[in-house]
């Protein structure tokens, strides 16, 4: 322990010695929240952080009255949301002014309570074009395009959530800017034949592409991205004599957003629309499956899951702002048919994604927010409705003919302290 406690020490010293050398250099700012959340919902949710993360209805099927099994209310309060970070800016490297940011809060993996990353970048400026490395907000999901709802969710699963280490180029020139991206994957991840893991993305060596263009002037803002994403689902395949082969599947998948923001004084409007593929990874229902397969060597080949996802948010308002967020979402079903398994005399498909089955979703939820120095209070209704496809899966497009309705009725009250 002595040993341990004397590393630390001199750790400690020589961090501050080198600081001091380099303070007309280097600059480090904190900044961060102690946030407090409380929730009620009347139906159990497919979500994350002990519920606090709630995306949708939660439907596993009926009890012997008919009753739905996850029509059950809970509640909970929770401070893991709690955020601690640094800005940092740094000296002239390549000609370029440096800047970076660390930040992290407490909802950690394989529990909460621990400490977890969410951003972690360095970007250099140049005159016209700046350099991002690193973690932090995926491009279809980050920046001034935020929704200002007090959950967590932000939206979710009408709009992305994802953050992931990348290499993102801008370049602006006036009013627009330019954008290519570079990604791969580690806390939101594609899903396979093991669950969800940042394997497939790795095995396909190629990274997640995201080409962008954005217009910004006298407080408007609207723009659209492209995306093309690959996954390598699996490496080997088994045949039905015993015998392991290689393969070299790949599963590629295309993206389109587009979006709009308006800023006047106390008014602020947001609007995003995304049609996509595969899009699990972005905390979206989708997925694919096996359109394909080879009985004799155990060879797949993949078709998308197609989904529109649209999003409005408005709000109003400075120390007292209210507004509201509607959001919709529809699974346009896979681009190919869906290979037929006969498994003791039954017909299947195998999928994998995020909640497939679901054949649309929406949400209504109004909220409102008192705001004063450095103390910010918003409460939330939020209503979350999920129709889950029931029966039999039609091969040709992945969806169902018969739907059984889901609805959660939330209420959130947040309190954040700002540091």
């Amino acid at each position: 322990m002595r040993i341990i406690c004397s590393f630390l020490l001199a750790g400690i010293l020589s961090s501050s010695l080198f600081a001091q050398e380099n303070k007309k250099e280097t600059s480090v700012s904190l900044y961060g929240f102690i946030r407090n959340d409380f929730y009620l919902d009347t139906y159990k949710g497919l979500n994350s952080f002990n519920d606090l993360f709630y995306l949708y209805p939660n439907y596993v099927g009926a009890d012997a009255n008919g009753h739905d099994i996850n029509q059950q209310t809970s509640a909970n309060m929770l401070s893991i949301v709690s955020r601690i970070g640094l800005n940092m800016t740094g000296p002239s490297i390549f000609g370029a002014k440096t800047t970076g940011c660390l930040e992290a809060d407490f909802a950690g993996k394989p529990s909460i309570y621990l400490l977890r990353l969410r951003k972690a970048f360095v970007v250099f400026n140049w005159a016209k074009t700046s350099l991002l490395v690193g973690q932090t907000w995926h491009p279809f999901g980050g920046g001034d395009i935020f929704p200002t709802v007090p959950s967590l969710n932000t939206g979710s699963p009408f709009r992305p959530f994802n953050r992931s280490p990348q290499v993102k180029l801008d370049y602006r020139t006036g009013f627009w800017t330019a954008s290519f991206a570079g990604l791969y994957q580690q806390q939101y991840m594609s899903c396979g034949p093991i669950g969800a893991s940042d394997v497939y993305k790795r095995d396909a060596v190629l990274p997640e592409m995201v080409l962008g263009i954005d217009h910004g002037k006298n407080g408007l803002n609207f723009g659209a991205n492209i995306d093309y994403n690959t996954i390598k689902p699996r490496v080997t395949t088994t045949g039905n004599n015993g015998n392991i082969y290689n393969t070299d599947e790949i599963l590629g998948s295309l993206s389109w957003m587009v979006y709009g923001r308006y800023q006047h004084n106390k008014l602020m409007m947001l609007f995003q629309g995304f049609l996509g593929q595969n899009l699990a990874h972005m905390t979206l229902n989708s997925g694919y499956g096996i359109s394909d397969f080879n009985p004799a060597t155990g060879a797949e080949h993949y078709t998308n899951y197609n989904g529109l996802f649209t999003m409005l948010n408005i709000s109003y308002g400075t120390k007292w702002k209210p507004g509201i967020l509607l959001g919709y979402a529809k699974n346009l079903g896979t681009s190919k048919p869906l290979y037929k398994f006969t498994v003791s005399g039954a017909e299947s498909a195998t999928v994998w994604g995020m909640s497939t089955n679901i054949q649309s979703d929406y949400r209504i939820c109004p909220f409102l927010s008192y705001s004063v120095n450095k103390f910010l209070l918003s409460a939330e209704y939020e209503l979350t409705a999920a129709l889950y496809g029931t029966g039999k899966i039609n091969f040709e497009d992945g969806l169902y003919q018969d739907v059984h309705n889901t609805v959660n009725h939330g209420a959130r009250i947040v309190m954040t302290y700002f540091f």
